[in-house]
């Protein structure tokens, strides 16, 4: 009898194990997560895609593109993934170019970057840019290209009418702002680049973000775990010199072999603006509504083309990377990355010394909902996050605009909502195998 109910409950599973749909009363659970989510306002609008080696098992969206309630969410809709980035471009460019014999991880950024060979930076491995453990520290730049007018200070921990925007739990931003011309315009200007519909920067901001980079290093902080979005922005520089292009061109190529058709860098160049699903209410550089710009202010002055943002994408292209990954780096029956390298970037490297980053993909202790040897991913900073685990062969994506309109809005991280709806999907395929 117990053998005849094991089997009687194998088949009910195997469906949705290859490629017909998750059960009911998992999707109505994963359904109503994501409905509370949007029920204490921790974002307007959401796009969720589970699925596994077969391909997607369910797919859903949810909400609006914003508060107004004008335009629903559609499976078209693209996202600014912010930090996923860091993986769905950079780190996919890295694979294929540590595939082709043209990079290592224990080559050092100096090799790659010889105007900084000579300094203490250049002497950092690219294994420990993308575990996070170089040591460099996190850089704020928009305070060199603005000051607030007749020389005070440009935030307030006081709201007053002098500082009315709010841009951290206790922070607030001056109403009367300059830029420094010799950086910013608020007109186009030749050869300058846009960070938004009234704001242009002079590309000569690459050199100061290099050198601040540089210049603030401190050799005694490196070997310690420190997230750090400058680590990513010299990956790029990397990658790009070793791939003999722009990283935009580089990730471009790998979209197409996944065939993913929404997915890139400077989305109103591809798309149409009402597809876009708009960011924050932005008080720091632009000054207004962030659509189809990149919110993140780093991948912003670097032209909207991040090496730790600026990329979007809706969750169908996403589910076809997990997917990929899943399968040991074939995607419809097409060798896309080495299962090595897959191996090797998905590793953790440090775990000895408890640091459970992979190589570009974020990974967690096993203590964590998120933490396991082969589980893997990414989340990102405006609402987002896809994982995968490569034993089981599983993964989700969801996507979100939880930033909109303000940044000061941490419901979608209290909530525990991402990590909910891994648990979900995890005690499934946990069940079903």
């Amino acid at each position: 009898m117990k053998r005849l109910c094991w089997m009687l409950c194998w088949i009910l599973l195997v469906p949705a194990l290859h490629g017909a749909e998750l059960p009911r009363t998992v999707q109505q659970t994963l359904d109503s997560l994501v409905e509370n989510g949007l029920s204490i306002r921790a974002f307007p609008g959401a796009t969720l895609a589970v699925g596994n080696r077969e391909g997607v098992l369910y797919e859903q969206t949810y909400g609006y593109h914003d508060y107004d309630t004008q335009s629903a969410v559609t499976t078209e809709d693209l996202f600014d993934i912010a930090s996923c980035s860091k993986v769905f471009s950079t780190t996919f460019a890295l694979m294929r170019l540590y595939d082709q014999g043209k990079i290592s991880p224990e080559q050092t950024l100096g090799q790659w970057l010889p105007e900084l060979a000579e300094l203490p930076v250049g002497k950092l491995t690219l294994q420990e840019l993308m575990t996070h453990t170089s040591g460099l520290r996190q850089q704020v730049f928009y305070n060199r290209l603005i000051h607030a007018r007749a020389g005070e200070r440009l935030f307030s921990n006081t709201r007053s009418d002098k500082y009315p925007y709010r841009v951290d739990q206790t922070l607030y931003m001056a109403r009367d702002v300059e830029l420094d011309p010799s950086f910013l315009s608020r007109t186009p200007r030749p050869g300058y680049r846009a960070l938004g519909p009234e704001l242009f920067v002079n590309p000569a901001v690459d050199t100061l973000i290099l050198n601040r980079i540089a210049r603030g290093y401190n050799p005694q902080r490196r070997g310690r775990y420190s997230y750090n979005d400058s680590n990513f922005y010299l990956l790029r520089l990397v990658a790009e010199r070793a791939g003999g292009q722009p990283l935009e061109t580089l990730s471009a190529a790998l979209y197409r072999e996944l065939g993913c058709t929404h997915t890139g860098y400077r989305p109103l160049e591809w798309a149409p603006a009402e597809r876009i699903m708009p960011t924050e209410v932005d008080y720091l550089l632009r000054r207004g509504r962030v659509q189809g710009y990149v919110h993140d202010e780093l991948a912003a002055l670097s032209n909207g083309v991040g090496g730790n943002a600026g990329v979007f994408s809706n969750a169908g292209d996403l589910a076809r990377f997990c997917q990929m990954i899943a399968n040991g780096g074939v995607y419809d029956g097409k060798r896309i990355i080495s299962e090595q390298a897959i191996d090797r970037f998905t590793a953790s490297p440090l775990k000895a010394r408890g640091i459970y980053r992979g190589l570009g993909f974020d990974k967690r202790s096993p203590k964590s909902a998120l933490g396991g040897e082969t589980r893997c991913g990414h989340t990102g900073f405006t609402g987002c996050i896809f994982w995968i685990d490569r034993t089981r062969g599983y993964y989700l994506v969801f996507l979100s605009n939880s930033v909109h309109p303000t940044r000061t809005n941490k419901k979608l991280t209290s909530s525990g909502l991402r990590t909910k709806l891994w648990q979900t999907i995890s005690a499934y395929f946990e069940q079903a195998h």
